[in-house]
């Protein structure tokens, strides 16, 4: 009787116009607003790459942070992004709040990233 419930239990409630789409690492996700797809890069962290992985803890690493990043968005009830310009490559750069809590913080917290400000991002692999 529970998994028949949980199968019928309401997704995220996503506030504003846009909500996150498939997430491609542990710090970037398709933006879907409306019939517009972009590239949305969270602020304020960096995770280890996965399609550019330099070693295989690179590749692992980011491979966990990429399913923490979907499964905090999966479970979350309330999901706000809030858009802050554009980067070099031309990805959004969103601030992504579950639940009120700051997605990139969590990530942070959870040891799947490191703080991120601009600049040169070190490694990730030893």
């Amino acid at each position: 009787m529970v998994a028949l419930a949980e199968s019928f239990a309401p997704g995220p409630r996503f506030t504003g116009e846009c909500r996150p789409g498939r997430v491609h690492d542990g710090d970037t996700f398709a933006l879907v607003c409306g019939a517009q797809v972009s590239t949305a890069r969270l602020t304020g962290i960096d995770t280890p790459e996965l399609t550019d992985a330099r070693c295989p803890a690179e590749r692992r690493a980011a491979e966990a942070a990429r399913g923490a990043l979907a499964g905090m968005i999966a479970a979350a009830g309330v999901v706000e992004i809030a858009r802050h310009g554009t980067d070099r490559y031309g990805r959004d750069l969103v601030a992504l709040r579950l639940d009120g809590e700051d997605a990139a913080r969590a990530l942070i917290a959870a040891g799947h990233g490191r703080r991120y400000d601009g600049g040169a991002r070190r490694g990730w692999c030893r």
